[in-house]
C-alpha cells in the first residue's frame, strides 16, 4: 500500500512539460478526496494509473472489454490485421484553435503560455469525453507534441485498426477536436528489389508534364507500382497473399528461366502438324517451345517457301515473364501479378499459328472439351492471345469467344503491328482488343487501330522502337524489358531483352486482369471489361500530333474511335473490383502533350505515310495457305541493352520484316544472361 501511495504521491507531483500534458488531478487535495473515498484502498482509476507506471502485461494479456458509454482500450498485442487493414502506433490529434508548442516571438511569450494553459485544461476535457482518463478504467494515453500544434496519443502500445477507429470516432466527436489522424507506420515504397526493375518504366505510375525530361514524362504507363502499393487484399505485393490467378498464354510455348520458376502450370502441344511443330510430334501434353526458326534451308521446302527467314522468337516465354516472372527474388526481372500462374497453352509453331490450333487451344484452356485431348485440370480465367491475322473475326473465333464468355473466361488479344486494320481476333466481339502506345500516350508507330476496339478495346504502353518512323530518334522510349532467350535456333541461355509490339502490350492488360480476380474472385466477364474502360484515364491529347486515321497511321493521337476507351490503368481498375457497384471514376482531364522534342519530330513531316488501299486489300487476303488460315505473332523486338555492361555473348540486334498475314516487325532483341541472385 505503502508502494501504491508513493506511486500516486509522484504522480499528483508531475506537472506537465511545455507543451505536453498528462491527464492528472489538478491538485494532491483533489487526490486526497480520491483516497477518503476509496476508504483507503486504491481505486479503479489509481490502479490503472499505477499499472501503466508498473512494466507492460505480456503481449498475451487480453484486451479489456468495453462497458457502455466508455472507451477501453485493451492491453493485448494487436498484430496488422490479415485482411491488409493497418494498426496504429496510437493517434495524432490536433485541438481547434490550438497553441503552437514553441513561441518564437520573446514579446508573445506571455501570450502563447496562457493559450497553452487553456489547452491543458481543454485537453483535460477531451480526454474525460473520451473516456481515455484513468478514472474511466482505460489505460490513460501518455501526450506527447507533434508537428507545430497536434499531440501524439500514446497507448504504449500497437492498437488494432479497429481500436483506432473506435478511439479516433470518440476524439472526434469532442467538440474542441479539429480533426483526429492514426500515427501508422509509413513503409519503404519498395516494389521489387530485382536488379532490372529500375529499368522497368512501364510499372511505374503514370507521371510528367511537358516541363519534364524526356525519360520522366510516362503519361501512358498502366501504374503497376501504384496498384501494388493500393493496400486492396488480393494484390499480390507480398508473397503468399490474394488469389492465384491462371492466366492462359495461347503461344509458342514456354522455355526454362529462372525468373519463372515455380509459376508454370503443366501446359499442352496443340500445333496439329508435326513439320510446323518442329519437335516431330503432333499435340502432346508438351508445351515446350523448340525454336519457330526459319532458316534459308527451310524456306527451299513448299510449306516453308512463303515464311521469312528469322531466329527464333521465344514469344511465349516473353509474354509469360511480362505477366508472372518472380519478383524479388533477386534476380532479373518483375513481373506484374507475383501469385498469377500461367497455363502455357502452345498453338504456334514455325511460320504462325494455324486458327483451328489455336480455337482448339482457347477451350482447352478455359476447361471446355476437345477432341482427343485430356480435359485441362487448371482452367483459366484469362486467356492471352498475341497472334493475330489480317482479315475479320470469323465464325470460328467469335463461336469460341462467345462459349468463353459463358465460362466466365476473358480473352486479352493484340492488336496488330501492320498500323492499319485490327488483327483478329482482337477485332472479335467481346475481345479485349490492345493497342500499343508509346510511354508518353500517344500511338506507336507500328500499332495497329481502328473502330473494331471502339466496343471492348483499350491501349497501353507497348515500347516504342527507335528503327521506323520519321520521328524515332526523337520519341522512341527504349521498349519494355522482359525475360528472353539466347537461342537463335533451338533452346539457349535464359537472359532478358528489351522489346516492342502489341504482342506485349496484350499481357500488361491480362496481368492487370488477373489482379483484378485476386481482388474479387466473383467478378464476371462482362464485370472484368467494364471495369477495364471505366476506369481509363483519357487518351492524350495534342495540337500538334494529328489523330490516327489511315491518313496518318504513324504516332499519332488515339481516340475512343481508333484506340479504345483509354489509357489502361491497372490501381483503378482493381479499386472498381473491389466494389464493383459503387465505384466512382476519379475526374480527369486528357494530358495536353507539347513538347521541344514532339515539335521537332512534327517539322519532319509525317512519321509514316498514309495507308494505302491496295495495302489493305493485301493485308486483308494474306493469310489463306492451303485451306487453313495463319495467324503471326504481334511482337518487334527492339535492340537497347536491359541493363548496365553487356552479358556474354554482348548485345546484337537484327530487324526483319515478315512478308506473312500479318506483315509484323520482328527482330533479334538485345539479350544477356540472367545476373546471379
Amino acid at each position: 500500500m505503502l508502494r501504491l501511495l508513493a506511486h500516486f504521491r509522484r504522480y499528483c507531483s508531475r506537472r506537465p512539460a511545455r507543451g505536453g500534458y498528462a491527464a492528472a488531478p489538478a491538485a494532491p487535495t483533489a487526490a486526497l478526496l480520491v483516497l477518503l473515498a476509496a476508504g483507503g484502498l486504491l481505486g479503479a482509476g489509481l490502479w490503472a494509473r499505477a499499472q501503466a507506471q508498473a512494466p507492460a502485461l505480456p503481449a498475451t494479456a487480453p484486451a479489456l472489454a468495453a462497458a457502455p458509454g466508455q472507451l477501453t482500450v485493451g492491453l493485448a498485442r494487436m498484430p496488422q490485421l490479415s485482411n491488409g487493414a493497418q494498426g496504429s502506433h496510437g493517434l495524432i490529434v490536433r485541438l481547434k484553435e490550438a497553441a503552437p508548442h514553441i513561441t518564437t516571438n520573446p514579446a508573445l511569450q506571455p501570450l502563447g503560455d496562457q493559450m497553452r494553459r487553456r489547452d491543458s485544461e481543454r485537453w483535460r476535457s477531451v480526454l474525460r469525453g473520451s473516456g481515455l482518463t484513468a478514472t474511466s478504467g482505460a489505460r490513460e494515453p501518455v501526450m506527447r507534441p507533434s508537428g507545430r500544434d497536434t499531440y501524439v496519443l500514446d497507448f504504449g502500445r500497437l492498437l488494432s485498426a479497429e481500436e483506432t477507429e473506435r478511439v479516433a470516432v470518440r476524439l472526434r466527436a469532442r467538440p474542441e477536436v479539429e480533426w483526429v489522424a492514426a500515427n501508422t507506420l509509413e513503409q519503404r515504397l519498395q516494389v521489387s528489389s530485382d536488379p532490372l526493375a529500375p529499368e522497368q518504366w512501364w510499372l511505374r505510375g503514370a507521371a510528367g508534364l511537358n516541363s519534364n525530361a524526356q525519360p520522366e514524362r510516362m503519361r501512358g504507363v498502366p501504374g503497376f507500382f501504384p496498384a501494388w502499393q493500393s493496400g486492396l487484399a488480393g494484390t499480390g505485393a507480398a508473397a503468399g497473399s490474394g488469389v492465384s490467378a491462371v492466366v492462359a498464354v495461347l503461344d509458342t510455348g514456354i522455355t526454362p528461366h529462372p525468373d519463372l520458376i515455380g509459376r508454370v502450370l503443366p501446359g499442352y502441344d496443340f500445333v496439329s502438324d508435326p513439320l510446323l511443330a518442329n519437335d516431330g510430334t503432333g499435340r502432346d501434353d508438351d508445351a515446350s517451345d523448340p525454336g519457330d526458326w526459319v532458316s534459308a534451308a527451310d524456306r527451299q521446302q513448299t510449306r516453308f517457301a512463303a515464311c521469312a527467314e528469322q531466329r527464333s522468337s521465344w514469344h511465349g516465354t516473353v509474354i509469360a515473364g511480362l505477366v508472372a516472372a518472380n519478383t524479388d527474388n533477386g534476380v532479373g526481372v518483375a513481373g506484374i501479378d507475383r501469385q498469377a500462374r500461367i497455363l502455357p497453352v502452345r498453338v504456334a509453331g514455325k511460320c504462325g499459328a494455324a486458327v483451328a490450333d489455336i480455337v482448339d487451344g482457347m477451350r482447352w484452356a478455359a476447361g471446355l472439351p476437345v477432341a482427343g485431348v485430356p480435359l485441362n485440370p487448371n482452367p483459366a480465367r484469362i486467356i492471352n492471345i498475341s497472334f493475330g491475322g489480317a482479315a475479320t473475326c470469323g465464325r470460328e473465333y467469335q463461336a469460341a469467344v462467345d462459349e468463353l464468355h459463358g465460362k466466365g473466361v476473358v480473352v486479352v488479344a493484340a492488336a496488330g503491328n501492320d498500323h492499319g486494320a485490327v488483327a483478329r481476333p482482337a477485332n472479335c466481339n467481346g475481345v479485349v482488343g490492345v493497342a500499343a502506345l508509346n510511354r508518353d500516350g500517344f500511338k506507336t508507330h507500328y500499332s495497329s487501330f481502328g473502330s473494331a476496339l471502339a466496343a471492348s478495346g483499350l491501349a497501353t504502353v507497348g515500347g516504342d522502337d527507335g528503327r521506323s518512323g520519321a520521328w524515332r530518334e526523337l520519341l522512341s522510349d527504349g521498349g519494355l524489358v522482359t525475360v528472353w532467350n539466347s537461342g537463335a535456333t533451338g533452346v539457349g541461355e535464359a537472359g532478358y531483352a528489351k522489346l516492342f509490339g502489341t504482342s506485349f502490350a496484350a499481357p500488361l492488360v491480362s496481368g492487370t486482369i488477373s489482379l483484378m480476380l485476386g481482388v474479387n474472385p466473383a467478378l464476371t466477364t462482362a464485370q472484368v471489361i467494364e471495369g477495364l474502360r471505366k476506369t481509363v484515364r483519357p487518351h492524350v491529347v495534342s495540337s500538334l500530333i494529328g489523330e490516327c486515321s489511315d491518313n496518318n497511321p504513324g504516332r499519332c493521337i488515339c481516340t475512343l474511335q481508333t484506340c479504345g476507351a483509354g489509357m489502361l490503368d491497372t490501381e483503378q481498375a482493381l479499386r472498381f473490383a473491389a466494389n464493383p457497384a459503387s465505384y466512382v471514376a476519379p475526374p480527369r482531364q486528357p494530358q495536353l502533350l507539347d513538347t521541344a522534342e514532339i515539335r521537332q519530330a512534327v517539322a519532319l513531316g509525317p512519321d509514316l505515310p498514309p495507308n494505302t488501299a491496295g495495302t489493305a486489300t493485301a493485308l486483308a487476303a494474306a493469310g489463306e495457305r492451303g485451306g487453313a488460315t495463319a495467324a503471326v505473332g504481334t511482337g518487334a523486338a527492339g535492340a537497347a541493352p536491359a541493363g548496365g555492361g553487356g552479358g556474354a555473348n554482348g548485345w546484337r540486334v537484327t530487324l526483319l520484316l515478315l512478308l506473312a498475314s500479318a506483315a509484323l516487325w520482328v527482330g533479334r532483341p538485345a539479350v544477356r544472361r540472367p545476373r546471379s541472385a
